[in-house]
């Protein structure tokens, strides 16, 4: 089990943009609706859609909303910004035509493999960034928690328990609050 450097184009790592089509009543009978899928980078999905193993390291990071400025997003960064991992043995010819692929990163022309301690120290400050994150959204639901109670602010706090019903969920346990 190898795993080799790729370089990305700029903006390969940010979230791919779907389309979807819906029926309508219309004269023309549907719709195209655009569609951000957060979870996946456009270079994961062209390196999944031409077969590829690959890793690329992220980290989750609260980002306040735009159009709702009490509230947080999270929003999935790469760790190594320019970088993903590809597992081989893979045929390197057919991996630069993938889109968003700048490149192989090695020496001489011939790929460099990465050592498998180096991917898991990766996952390691994958994982500390994640428990982090968890952490700092706990911090953040409790605060516009206790805002919208002290302020009496029914409204916000009406938008915090629908984006509890539709996303994160919030247990009591004691005098402690976990979100999962």
């Amino acid at each position: 089990m190898t795993w080799f450097a790729i370089r990305t184009h700029s903006g390969a790592q940010m979230p791919q943009r779907e389309f979807a089509v819906e029926t309508t009543r219309s004269a023309k009978g549907y719709r195209i609706v655009p569609s951000l899928n957060a979870s996946v980078s456009a270079i994961e999905r062209a390196l999944t859609d031409a077969g590829f193993i690959h890793y690329m390291p992220a980290e989750k990071r609260l980002i306040r909303d735009r159009r709702r400025t009490d509230l947080w997003k999270a929003r999935r960064f790469a760790l190594l910004t320019g970088y993903v991992f590809i597992k081989g043995p893979c045929n390197f010819l057919r991996l630069q035509e993938v889109p968003g692929v700048a490149g192989i990163v090695g020496v001489a022309g011939q790929p460099l493999p990465i050592a498998l301690t180096d991917i898991l120290v990766l996952r390691t400050a994958e994982a500390l960034s994640e428990a982090d994150f968890d952490r700092q959204a706990l911090n953040k639901q409790r605060a516009i928690r206790k805002r919208a109670r002290d302020h009496g602010d029914k409204k916000l706090m009406k938008l915090v328990d629908s984006l509890n019903s539709t996303g994160l969920t919030t247990v009591e346990i004691g005098n402690t609050l976990l979100v999962a």
